[in-house]
C-alpha cells in the first residue's frame, strides 16, 4: 500500500500541467540565453581585434590601402589648411595609432587642406582705422596695408581691397590673406591745380579776344 502511495504522489506531480509548463519555460529560457551568447559572440567577433597603425604624414591614397588591408576604412572629418605643410597629408586620427578596435571600425582622420579656408570680409566703409585693423586681426587677418587718400576726415575707412579688387561686404577671401584699407587721411588735394592767374578786364568776357596771362610785377592798365 504504501508503494502504491508513492507512485500515485509521483503520478500526480507529473501529470501537473502547470508544473509541466513550467519546466518547459525554464528549459526554454536556458537554451534562449545560450544562444543569444554565442550569437553576441560571432557577431562582435570577440577575441578578434585589430591594432590601429600610425597614419600621420600618410596621404590619403596610402592611408585607404594600408586600412582596406586590416579591415578598417578610413572617414576625413576635418580638415585644415597651414601654409607650409604637405597638402593632403594626415594630421590626426582617431582612435589613435597603438588602440586595439574591431574590424570594419572606421578611423576618423584629419589632413591638411590643398586650399585655404575662405572667409567673409564684413563691411566695413566709415569704421574707424583702428576698428577695422583690430577686428580683421581677431578674424586672422594680420597682413594689413594701410592707403590713405586725401578726404575732408580723418581716420574713416573708404574700402578694403584684395590684390588691388575692392571687396564686397561678406565678399569670401583666402584666409589669412593680405587686405589694403583705402582710409581717408584729413587732408583735401588742390583739385583746381590753378598754376596761373589770369586778370580779365571788365567787357572783354564777350569778346573773342585771347587774354594773356598777367607777369609777374606788371600791371595790365586795361583793368582801371
Amino acid at each position: 500500500m504504501i508503494i502504491m502511495g508513492k507512485k500515485q504522489t509521483e503520478k500526480q506531480i507529473f501529470d501537473n500541467s502547470i508544473l509541466k509548463n513550467l519546466l518547459m519555460i525554464i528549459v526554454c529560457g536556458i537554451l534562449f540565453i545560450v544562444l543569444a551568447l554565442l550569437l553576441l559572440r560571432v557577431y562582435t567577433k570577440h577575441g578578434q581585434n585589430v591594432v590601429v597603425p600610425t597614419l600621420h604624414g600618410l596621404q590619403l591614397e596610402e592611408v585607404n590601402t594600408i586600412l582596406r588591408a586590416k579591415g578598417l576604412h578610413a572617414e576625413v572629418v576635418d580638415s585644415i589648411y597651414q601654409r607650409d605643410a604637405v597638402p593632403g597629408a594626415i594630421l590626426d586620427q582617431t582612435p589613435k595609432a597603438g588602440n586595439k578596435v574591431k574590424e570594419g571600425r572606421a578611423i576618423y582622420i584629419t589632413v591638411f587642406s590643398k586650399n585655404p579656408q575662405q572667409v567673409a570680409v564684413p563691411g566695413l566703409v566709415d569704421y574707424s582705422t583702428r576698428q577695422a585693423v583690430a577686428l580683421l586681426n581677431s578674424m586672422g587677418f594680420t597682413q594689413l596695408a594701410i592707403e590713405e587718400v586725401p578726404s575732408e576726415y580723418s581716420g574713416l575707412v573708404m574700402a578694403v581691397q584684395y590684390r588691388g579688387k575692392t571687396l564686397s561686404p561678406e565678399e569670401k577671401v583666402p584666409a589669412g590673406s593680405p587686405l589694403t584699407l583705402v582710409v581717408t587721411s584729413g587732408v583735401l588735394a588742390d583739385s583746381l591745380r590753378v598754376d596761373h592767374e589770369y586778370i580779365v578786364p571788365p567787357g572783354q568776357v564777350n569778346n573773342r579776344e585771347v587774354v594773356q596771362p598777367a607777369k609777374e610785377g606788371q600791371i595790365d592798365d586795361s583793368f582801371f
